[in-house]
């Protein structure tokens, strides 16, 4: 996590340059493999061939994986998943698009009535053996606070048996294929 941290607060992540989307995001997930592999977390990139630029903090989308994929790794533990699978899907239409979707518990029975409030600020399904809440809510609003710092949207694909995330951001600049 050291690394993780150390990487993320670096000047040129923090700095809004024209960033290929999708070398962003897999640099994301490499810098975190040996969190993966320590937790056995499989994780399949797949992708259009396509490739796009637009004007980021890079910082921002490390923000959307990292949380992401800390709330896969933490409903493995808590499902004790033998085969600990993440699936990122990333394309391009008239948007850059992450579909991402992970094998776990899916969401906790609190949130299946109104899925979309894991992105308030404060909300968590994490709780001591006294119910007491002992998570800071803030990771999936992170997500949404990111995605909406470019305009983007998101949308929940799955809640049960996995979770699933679609992620569309706008784009700025022309598509080529690679």
């Amino acid at each position: 996590w050291i690394t993780v941290i150390t990487t993320q607060s670096s000047k040129d992540r923090r700095k809004r340059l024209k960033k290929d989307l999708y070398q962003t995001v897999e640099e994301s997930i490499k810098m975190v493999k040996p969190i993966l592999i320590r937790k056995k977390v499989d994780v399949k990139i797949s992708s259009d061939k396509l490739s796009t630029k637009r004007r980021i903090f890079a910082s921002d989308f490390d923000s959307i994986i990292y949380n992401l994929i800390i709330n896969s790794i933490e409903s493995f533990e808590e499902t004790k998943c033998e085969s600990r699978q993440i699936s990122i899907d990333l394309k391009t239409d008239s948007n850059f698009i992450i579909n991402y979707h992970d094998n776990g518990h899916g969401l906790s029975e609190a949130f299946q009535s109104n899925p979309y409030s894991i992105f308030e600020y404060g909300v968590t399904s994490k709780h001591d053996a006294e119910g007491n809440q002992i998570g800071t809510g803030l990771g999936m609003y992170i997500v949404a606070s990111s995605i909406n710092e470019y305009n983007g949207g998101y949308t929940i694909t799955q809640t049960q048996n996995g979770f699933g995330l679609r992620v569309t951001i706008p784009l700025e600049s022309e598509v080529h294929k690679e």
